[in-house]
């Protein structure tokens, strides 16, 4: 009979119906339900909490695993995991001293319950029993999601987020939490792996400890100030950087109120500058001034978000791999027991960003045709039209009446385009290998659905200026050849040599590769560099902003479901 009860159970609560009409001990009804003996009831407890429609809130703070919780359950009859009849758990101590030191990850230790569960720490009743339960179950589901996977779906803050976190099963982590002989080691095992993720938490926790002392003292608005100059707000440009280490008082000098900026204030100038991502020359102007004057809250929001996105990351990032910071311009190829490849690369402008995944390198083009997506025909391409109506012919770019296999080729001198527009997009533009081609020599493909790729750029000279937001959401490479020696290490068949030849003959020719490379397209505004330095760049697509601005939209955990459904 009791079998048959719990069936009822089950079906009730993953149908998301209400166990109201389940009449409680001593209720008449037809049919009559069995009677169940005291110590047996936080079974029934469970289920009626569970079973109720809309949100599920204890305390005013929202369980978020609903639908895992029902399915956990409802797998296991209702039975409690954690509590004894006494209303004890042994689990809980554990589990509470380890959310209560969540903030350490970046994330917000009340929304792991560890106050509602000590509440009901030795309740009496099955109904508080029930709870302590669910508490405790939604606890680690939510604690290991959060730690491993993140809080916030990378798309929902922007289409070009596109990265893939890993993918946890709730029930099976709480499963295997069970049968965990030290629960907290357990959950901490759900810490993303990689070095980086460790040296910003490490990074966050000294931050804290500034922004908790007050912070930095500000620069604020002024003058250019350049070396050799006296200024009045020099002193407080020293105050600042002595704040933060650039500036070392034990070898200056403790008096930080001289106007004149000598050459120990320009190495700190100049290593802050080198520390920001800006161009280390001494000279403190618009952005070194804006870089100074960003609060130590803001740098601590910056590592939370950048922590965030590590979460996002797989275990595994491949033995080798090619690594792309995007607001860092930089590019890193790995090999175990080797110093990485380093690059500089151009990335994509504001208005079209460079996205954020991961995939596979799988071959390379030499001497590459470029067919020109219609958004840069309409928005570069059109203009130049307007102006130069000679433009494509001399970039060795042909112009087709349509998109079509066998369309025919056009004289786009011959074309009105003012008349035109932005209908030009009807028309398939594509550019022949050699100096002009936009895309270089070479470039290195892994299909994806932004048809972005890695690729040479006949323009060189970019590659000098600090900020290098400048392409079309492509990623130009600051040497292409040394990244196509690493791509294609051990293909003896591929010689240096054979390669030149192949370029210098100017004929279109794909390359597979005979493993594929993973490659990261990474947004690291905070890195740890290999000194122990915490740099930061700027946030250029402000994605870091809008991390911070969701994540303080995310429904507070005192707000009670009620509040939430006005």
């Amino acid at each position: 009979m009791r079998a048959f009860f719990h069936n009822v159970l089950i079906v009730c609560v993953l149908a998301g119906g209400a166990l109201d009409a389940i009449p409680a001990r001593g209720q008449t009804g037809e049919p009559p339900l069995p009677v169940l003996a005291p110590a047996t009831e936080t079974d029934v407890a469970i289920a009626r909490r569970l079973s109720k429609g809309g949100p599920l809130a204890l305390d005013g703070q929202r369980l978020r695993n609903l639908d895992a919780l029902r399915r956990f359950y409802a797998e296991r009859g209702f039975d409690p995991v954690w509590t004894d009849q006494t209303g004890q758990a042994a689990a809980a101590p554990g589990l509470v001293a380890l959310v209560r030191l969540a903030d350490l990850e970046g994330l917000e230790p009340r929304h792991y319950h560890p106050d509602a569960i000590e509440r009901r720490l030795g309740a009496a009743d099955v109904g508080g029993q029930a709870e302590l339960d669910l508490l405790i179950t939604d606890a680690i589901m939510e604690y290991t999601g959060d730690l491993r996977t993140g809080r916030l779906p990378p798309r929902t803050l922007a289409p070009e987020m596109a990265a893939t976190p890993p993918k946890l099963d709730a029930i099976e982590i709480v499963k295997n939490a069970m049968a965990a002989p030290d629960l907290p080691a357990f959950l901490k095992g759900f810490t993303p792996p990689h070095p980086q993720y460790a040296a910003l938490r490490d990074a966050l926790k000294r931050y804290r400890v500034v922004t908790s002392a007050g912070g930095w003292p500000v620069v604020g608005e002024g003058a250019v100030l350049k070396p050799g100059m006296r200024d009045a707000g020099v002193p407080a440009l020293r105050r600042r950087l002595a704040a933060t280490g650039e500036y070392s008082v034990k070898d200056n000098g403790k008096d930080l109120s001289s106007t004149l900026y000598d050459a120990p204030l320009e190495v700190a100038v100049k290593q802050f500058q080198s520390q920001t991502g800006l161009g280390p020359d001494g000279v403190v102007g618009v952005s070194t001034r804006l870089a100074l004057n960003i609060p130590a809250a803001g740098r601590v929001d910056q590592i939370i978000a950048n922590m965030e996105r590590w979460r996002w990351m797989e275990d595994d990032l491949g033995e080798r791999h090619v690594m792309v910071n995007i607001p860092g311009y930089t590019l890193k190829a790995v090999t175990p027991g080797a110093a990485p490849l380093r690059m500089p690369v151009i990335v994509g402008t504001t208005e079209r960003a460079t996205p954020v995944f991961s995939h596979r390198i799988t071959h390379l083009v030499f001497n590459p045709t470029w067919t020109i997506p219609p958004t840069v025909a309409r928005n570069d391409i059109l203009p130049k039209l307007l102006r130069d109506p000679g433009y494509l012919k001399d970039h060795d770019i042909t112009l087709f009446d349509s998109w079509a296999a066998g369309a025919r080729t056009l004289d786009a001198r011959r074309i009105d385009w003012r008349s035109v527009g932005s209908r030009i997009t009807r028309y398939r533009m594509r550019q022949d290998p050699g100096p002009k081609n936009s895309l270089g020599r070479i470039k290195f493909m892994f299909p994806n659905e932004f048809d972005v790729y890695l690729h040479d750029t006949p323009a060189r000279d970019k590659f000098s200026r600090t900020a290098r937001g400048l392409s079309s959401g492509c990623v130009r490479v600051g040497d292409p050849a040394a990244l196509a020696d690493y791509l294609m290490a051990g293909m003896e068949d591929w010689p240096v040599e054979r390669r030149q030849l192949v370029l210098d003959g100017g004929e279109t020719k794909t390359v597979w590769l005979r493993q594929s490379v993973p490659v990261h397209l990474t947004y690291q505004t905070v890195f740890v560099d290999e000194a122990g330095k915490v740099q930061f760049r700027e946030d250029i697509y402000d994605r870091d902003a809008a991390f911070t601005a969701a994540l303080a939209k995310r429904l507070p955990v005192q707000q009670t479901v009620a509040q939430a459904a006005e």
